[in-house]
């Protein structure tokens, strides 16, 4: 039977660390019937594959919900914006005021004892003082821990949350026992000291910092959530000749939509009337404006600056081209990078093995220490449980895929997700295909040569007669040589076209040949001198036509594709970040060798059949190279799939090709450089997020553990660290600026 699969977005509520994330995507795969489970701290996502015949959206839910966890919404699909955090910022904005103003009485009476004494107040009351305002700070204001560890607690797990309430609630309870119960602390010869100054300032510094990773989250988000945005909500759609407004999902493929200055085109479609500039920056990333005109192809999102414009719908919905991107994106901020499994399986066992740590640490100050004391004990453990904040490791990488991605998209870099951008920065050699990706596919006239009294003017306007009627790309190569000659062209009569060879037709009652060296041969003309042409000009990449009159070759016409914009320049940069550079081509040796030498790449590759070229890309990689594909995304399919990373040319209705791991939406080279850079960019800052988030937990627990660190300093840390890498990714946002 075959295999059914359905695919949701389920957006999770009570996400804080790497540890919840880890235990969510544990509980989603354990249903019967999930595929694969994605769980994004970033976005706090869960994208679900899964076979509706075995599980429902009921059973992902309850599985979440029986890990401690909420699904706040549903999405069908993989589009989906990460949701802006208004309401989690303003929350704990909330919070944090309420706490700091509560938390300054306490952290007063803690600091100056002596001026409370000067006001009347005993060491008791004093200690009375700080209990009625920590209070509220701690189950008030820092309710959401206990609610997060408690929920963990009954299904006999831990998280951060669980760190924070028990720290915070251990320094309580003992600064409360010390308060009421004054004798039974002296009667065991601990000193009176309380600790609510350390539980107010854990609360309010770690609400501090989940405002600002909130705040922070929210702008790593942008970039897709504007995405989500530029769409218009409604259409003016031509309605038996009417114009009515509709909203955007009752759009129809056919549809006559009409779009006036400074207005958004709601769908893609094709212009059947008026002419118009477009800022089509938003797709491609491209600054100035587009010339649309009846029969160009015009795009959904995009700003329609002047004039007045008809167009006949082509694609709606999921199918439209800012669909395909926001797709590409959203699967791209929601894929993991291999390197984030590293953090994952550590998160997975982090909070039991920081648990044990603290309770070590507790016996080892109680029982080890020169001044063995219940309350240094105490105190110490409770920083350990306080410092050791997993929320770091599990911001590290998402962070920055999410920003990176997004700036890519709005560069018109679409980058597939984290293992292309692992791969793509350990790129050594980068293939480019010839016709389409280094030359613009449309070939142009460079030589006209003329012979027996004939003139070069004569040779080009007989063989442009022939090749009126023709859609051959090298036909019209010719027609457009001779119109922008102005030539008038004699009429042609009993024209014939010779599949593979060329064409014939009569010219003022001669009879006319127009074609390759193999149908000069066949109609018998002389062709001792037109091999040696040809051969000369195929040296040169040139393809040649020659043209016979009566049976006697009286010119040729030479045609090169041409070189796109800024190829050499993209090759010579590409090599100067260390890549070794080859051309792949169907064509023949001497052509791509004079490509190749147009642009500066030594290392040529020809006569490669289509099907072939991933057979040679699989060679590369034999020989321990770490292979990047660039071609036009059609033809070039196969060997695209087979490349570490496939980088597709597109041109706006490209962007969905499945074989590429790089999409650049515009059709200019220079994108993959910047490509490349992004990449390795990104996997920089990943990497700095991951050893700053390792490398704080390993000096920071001991350091809490040998009593280095106050529990009021751990809670600063431990907030500064998650804010620390989130801020790091959004570095990125500048990228290309």
């Amino acid at each position: 039977m075959a295999k059914e699969q359905t695919e949701v977005t389920l957006a999770v509520g009570g996400l804080h660390c790497a540890a919840c994330v880890a235990r969510v995507g544990k509980a989603l795969s354990a249903v019967p019937g999930v595929d694969k489970a994605q769980v994004n701290l970033a976005t706090r996502q869960a994208k679900v594959v899964y076979d509706p015949r075995q599980a429902s959206v009921e059973d992902l839910k309850r599985a979440v919900l029986d890990a401690g966890y909420q699904v706040e919404q549903v999405f069908r699909g993989p589009a989906r914006a990460p949701a802006a955090p208004e309401t989690e910022v303003r929350t704990f904005r909330l919070r944090f005021l309420t706490a700091l103003g509560l938390s300054l009485p306490v952290m007063a009476a803690a600091m100056l004892p002596g001026s409370f004494a000067a006001l009347g107040l005993s060491p008791q009351q004093n200690h009375f003082l700080q209990f009625l305002f920590t209070t509220p700070v701690l189950f008030g204001c820092g309710w959401p821990f206990f609610r997060g560890a408690l929920k963990a607690a009954r299904h006999l797990a831990a998280n951060m949350d669980s760190l924070v309430a028990l720290g915070t609630t251990a320094a309580y309870a003992y600064s409360t026992w010390v308060t009421f119960l004054p004798g039974q602390v002296a009667a065991l010869g601990q000193e009176a000291v309380v600790y609510f100054d350390t539980t107010v300032m854990i609360i309010t510094v770690i609400l501090l910092g989940r405002w600002l990773e909130a705040l922070s989250r929210g702008r790593a988000g942008e970039a897709i959530r504007r995405l989500f945005a530029l769409a218009p909500p409604q259409a003016t759609v031509l309605r038996d000749g009417q114009e009515v407004q509709v909203p955007l999902e009752e759009v129809q493929v056919g549809d006559l939509v009409v779009v006036r200055p400074g207005e958004r085109l709601p769908v893609d479609g094709v212009v059947v009337e008026g002419t118009s500039s477009v800022d089509e920056s938003m797709l491609t990333g491209e600054s100035l404006p587009v010339t649309k005109e009846p029969g160009h192809e015009v795009w959904g999102a995009t700003l329609n600056q002047q004039g007045h414009l008809i167009y006949r719908v082509t694609r709606v919905g999921e199918d439209t081209v800012l669909a395909q991107i926001i797709r590409l994106v959203s699967e791209a901020q929601s894929s993991k990078a291999p390197i984030e499994r590293l953090a994952d399986r550590v998160s997975g066992i982090f909070v039991p093995v920081v648990m044990g740590v603290a309770g070590l640490t507790f016996l080892g100050w109680f029982y080890l220490a020169p001044q063995a004391a219940l309350a240094p004990a105490l105190i110490h453990a409770v920083a350990v449980l306080i410092i050791a904040c997993p929320c770091a490791l599990g911001l590290a990488t998402p962070t920055a895929v999410m920003v990176g991605t997004g700036r890519g998209a709005e560069l018109g870099i679409l980058i597939r997700g984290g293992e292309p951008l692992e791969r793509a920065h350990r790129l050594t050699t980068v293939i480019f295909d010839k016709t389409g990706t280094l030359t613009l596919g449309k070939p142009r006239i460079t030589d006209v040569w003329a012979w027996e009294g004939w003139k070069e003017v004569q040779v080009l306007a007989y063989a442009a007669a022939l090749e009126e009627k023709s859609e051959h790309p090298l036909a019209q190569a010719v027609v457009t040589a001779a119109r922008q000659k102005k030539l008038k062209l004699p009429e042609v009569s009993e024209f014939q076209a010779v599949p593979g060879l060329g064409v014939k037709a009569r010219i003022d009652g001669r009879e006319v040949l127009l074609g390759n060296l193999t149908f000069m041969k066949r109609a018998g003309v002389p062709h001792a001198d037109l091999a040696h042409y040809q051969e000369q000009l195929a040296a040169e990449g040139k393809t040649t036509i020659f043209l016979a009159v009566d049976g006697a070759a009286q010119g040729l016409l030479a045609a090169m594709d041409t070189v796109k914009p800024f190829a050499r320049e993209v090759v010579q940069t590409l090599r100067e970040m260390g890549l070794s550079i080859r051309l792949l081509s169907g064509d023949t040796q001497a052509a791509a060798q004079a490509v190749a030498g147009m642009v500066g790449i030594r290392k040529v590759m020809a006569n490669v059949l289509p099907a072939e070229k991933s057979r040679a890309v699989a060679e590369l990689q034999a020989a321990g190279e770490v292979v990047a594909m660039v071609g036009d995304g059609i033809n070039d399919a196969p060997a695209l799939a087979q490349a570490d990373v496939g980088i597709a040319l597109g041109t706006g209705a490209d962007v969905a090709l499945e074989a590429a791991d790089l999409t650049l939406i515009r059709d200019d080279l220079r994108l993959i450089p910047q490509a490349l850079r992004l990449a390795r960019v990104m996997m920089r800052i990943i990497r700095q997020n991951l050893f700053w988030a390792f490398c704080y937990n390993v000096v920071a627990i001991p350091a809490a553990a040998l009593g280095y660190l106050s529990p009021a300093l751990a809670a600063a840390a431990m907030g500064l660290s998650s804010v620390s890498v989130v801020s790091n990714s959004l570095r990125l946002r500048r990228f290309g600026k």
